[in-house]
Parts: C-alpha cells; sequence; structure tokens
C-alpha cells in the first residue's frame, strides 16, 4: 500500500518543512492571475507562468482529482543580503530540485499522477525559448493557477511573507492522487 510517509520523511531529510493536507482544502481563487498580469514584472517571460499555463478553472477541475497535497516549505535567513530579489532567483532553484526529487520518489512509490507545483517562476534557463528546452522540469508555480498561499498557510497555523528579508521562504506544494 502507497503511503506519503516516505515521502515526508525524505523531505525532512533533505530539509524541507512539511504539512499534510487535503486537496480540497487548498484555496484557489481567480484574483492571484490578476496578480501575475498586473503586478509581476516576469508575466509573459517564463513558459510556466501566465498566460502560458492551464487556466484556473482548468486547475480548479484537476484538483478536484487529487486527494492529499503535501505542503513543502524551505525558510532562509536572507537579512545580509542587499538585494533580496537577486537572492530569491538564486535560492529557488536549488529548493524546487528537492521539491522535484520528492515527485519523482512519490511516483516511484505508486503514486502515478505526483505533480508538484514549484516555488517561483522557472529558472532553469536565462530566458525561455518560443517552446521549452526542459520540458521533464517544467512545473509551474502555486500562485499561477489561483492558488492563494497565504489563505493557505494560514489555514494551517503557519505565517508567510513576501519580502521578508529574515524570513524568505520558497514554498512548493506536491499533489498526490
Amino acid at each position: 500500500m502507497r503511503s506519503s510517509q516516505e515521502i515526508i520523511d525524505r523531505a525532512e531529510k533533505l530539509g524541507l518543512e512539511t504539512y499534510i493536507l487535503d486537496a480540497s482544502d487548498i484555496p484557489v481563487e481567480d484574483r492571484g492571475r490578476l496578480k501575475c498580469a498586473y503586478g509581476c514584472r516576469g508575466y509573459g517571460k517564463r513558459l510556466s507562468c501566465p498566460p502560458h499555463t492551464i487556466s484556473i478553472n482548468e486547475f480548479r477541475r484537476i484538483l478536484q482529482e487529487y486527494s492529499t497535497a503535501i505542503l513543502l516549505i524551505e525558510e532562509f535567513d536572507m537579512s545580509d543580503e542587499e538585494d533580496i530579489l537577486k537572492a530569491w532567483s538564486r535560492l529557488r532553484k536549488p529548493s524546487f530540485h528537492k521539491m522535484l526529487e520528492l515527485e519523482y520518489e512519490a511516483f516511484r512509490k505508486g503514486f502515478t499522477y505526483a505533480q508538484l507545483l514549484r516555488p517561483g517562476a522557472c529558472n532553469e534557463c536565462d530566458t525561455c525559448a518560443d517552446k521549452c528546452i526542459k520540458p521533464e522540469v517544467r512545473r509551474f508555480p502555486p500562485e499561477a493557477v489561483g492558488i492563494n498561499l497565504i489563505k493557505l498557510t494560514e489555514k494551517l497555523g503557519l505565517d508567510i511573507r513576501f519580502c521578508d528579508p529574515k524570513h524568505v521562504k520558497c514554498v512548493g506544494i506536491l499533489l498526490l492522487e
């Protein structure tokens, strides 16, 4: 029988905080797309972000096919960093690779449709080509499909703040059927 406990144990060995939740408890809102389109300087530049991702309504339908999710968090103290956005770009790539390793592990453990939502926009390449040249690692961030991470973390009793240099958090979600 499949168990998410082995995946959680592996995540913790990788230095990730884990929080298991029902997939139905993940708040999906349309207004997240608005923030992408009119608040992100990278809008339209990454193939893992809007407008290149599935629609929020399509994600809502897909999310109903999952039963469990694992919220994954890696926290860093970046108070000594002069440019938090550069630090964020540097941190999220190795954090993503740890989380992606968990998706692969879940697949090997029998979670055939395990799917990771990555921390931040994809930054595997410096710039995206017209067509993704690394589709095997292309994952979209939770915000790109309308997930409200603030509401989600509040439900779990966690505090998440954007652009807080003392508590930079790379957040991903591993969906499991």
